[in-house]
């Protein structure tokens, strides 16, 4: 499969490309200088603008998640992410920035977005959300390894499906024993009880934001036990999802306590 883009030829005008890979490889081509980005990896570029970006011959794949921007305030968010790091950015899946991605890309797909001024809102809030990363990287802990960076981004993007631990091990390179090791130090938390969290993260943002039964809540979000995904959720929330549900609860769900 053909994915190449040259900056020089495209049509866009004052259009910045924020693309962040989750699995697989990919080239960015600037300034004389190829970057092979890996998992973990994004880069924003003007368009038109002298780079290419494409899927080398050699990559088995190239899976990723992008927002197109535009206007001065993308302008500016790409001149001081230029000058102050350079065209790549190694970003964990965990931090706020690439959770607020996924979150306006979940907003799209479930139809949220309804009219320019949201969309526009929410745009501004990611270049706003792209300063403040940059100005905040050297204050940052270490950075998770290539192998931790792939397992948070096959987690984020497969919750809905019931994955194991042996799956999730599979995808890190590590055995089970290693990846939980591994996870533990870099995450403070296991897989099974990050793959939780992040299940209970888009349930509650389900609940709050549809009126789709419980049941199929459950179902996409990796449950097919409408039950069990009940007795998850009041452990995690400390009320059932009916009850969650009528109180409209902003409960903090980064504070969410799990078993795995």
């Amino acid at each position: 499969m053909s994915y190449d883009w040259d900056g020089l030829k495209r049509q866009d005008i004052g259009t910045y490309i924020f693309q962040y890979t989750l699995s697989g490889t990919g080239n960015l081509e600037k300034d004389g200088k190829i970057h092979s980005l890996k998992a973990g990896e994004a880069f924003l570029v003007e368009i038109p603008g002298a780079h290419r970006y494409y899927l080398p011959e050699d990559s088995d794949g190239w899976e990723f998640i992008f927002i197109t921007l535009v206007g001065s305030k993308a302008l500016e968010c790409w001149r001081f992410i230029d000058e102050h790091n350079g065209p790549v950015l190694r970003i964990s899946p965990e931090s706020k920035l690439i959770r607020l991605l996924f979150a306006i890309y979940q907003d799209t797909i479930e139809n949220r977005i309804t009219d320019a001024y949201q969309a526009s809102a929410r745009a501004y809030e990611y270049i706003m959300e792209c300063h403040r990363f940059v100005k905040n990287m050297e204050k940052q802990k270490k950075d998770p390894s290539v192998q931790i960076t792939k397992t948070l981004s096959y987690i984020q993007t497969h919750y809905a499906a019931p994955i194991s631990l042996s799956d999730i091990a599979a995808v890190s390179g590590y055995s089970k024993y290693h990846l939980v090791k591994q996870f533990q130090d870099h995450m403070d938390t296991t897989p099974m009880k990050y793959l939780t969290r992040i299940r209970i993260q888009k349930a509650v943002d389900l609940l709050m934001t549809t009126r789709l039964p419980i049941t199929e809540i459950a179902e996409r979000v990796g449950y097919s036990n409408a039950n069990y995904f009940n007795k998850v959720f009041r452990k995690s929330i400390g009320m059932a999802a009916g009850e969650f549900r009528k109180r409209k609860n902003p409960s903090k769900i980064d504070r969410v306590i799990t078993d795995g």
